[in-house]
């Protein structure tokens, strides 16, 4: 099981929003009683960015000892199983097709899931953010980052201060 993959970039287009949803779907017939929350994030998930056009799904699970039963139902929904894939307390699973989502499964309400949907939050919010995460990936693949965990790890330090100012802004304003 390999995890690195080729990857390229797209310009937004409200598709990814519909294929969310359509997943979605699909996901809470098998897990609606096995979950908290399915919610779109990553860069699909803010009108206008550029992205990776796949769709990624943050799942959250309340009790870790739904994560067995939880896992054989996601593959039952056709993806592929890759645990941790490098980030602890994260289990990452893949669907590949003419459709392609990332499904991750965290701890509901835990860092993962919080920080997750803060930085897309803030992203959705200011857009000057969002253009200048969207303009910094395509520069580190005009660069040469042609595969997922360089394209990742290229990005990492990036997305670790924009969501460091995602953090600063959430505090301030509740």
């Amino acid at each position: 099981m390999n995890i690195d993959e080729p990857i390229h970039l797209e310009g937004f287009t409200e598709n990814w929003s519909r294929m969310f949803t359509e997943e979605q779907q699909l996901l809470s017939l098998h897990l609606a009683d096995w979950v908290e929350g399915i919610e779109h994030f990553g860069s699909t998930a803010i009108d206008g960015m550029t992205a990776k056009p796949i769709i990624d799904i943050l799942i959250g699970v309340g009790h870790m000892d739904r994560v067995k039963f939880v896992t054989g139902k996601i593959q039952e929904c056709g993806y592929e199983f890759l645990g941790e894939a490098g980030i602890i307390g994260r289990l990452y699973f893949r669907k590949r097709g003419q459709r392609s989502f990332n499904a991750h499964v965290v701890s509901y309400e835990g860092a993962l899931w919080n920080d997750n949907l803060l930085l897309r939050n803030y992203l959705r919010v200011h857009k000057e953010e969002a253009v200048r995460y969207g303009d910094f990936k395509k520069q580190i693949v005009q660069k040469g980052a042609q595969t997922l965990l360089d394209y990742s790890n290229q990005k990492n330090k990036f997305v670790r201060e924009v969501l460091a100012r995602a953090k600063a802004w959430h505090k301030a304003n509740t």
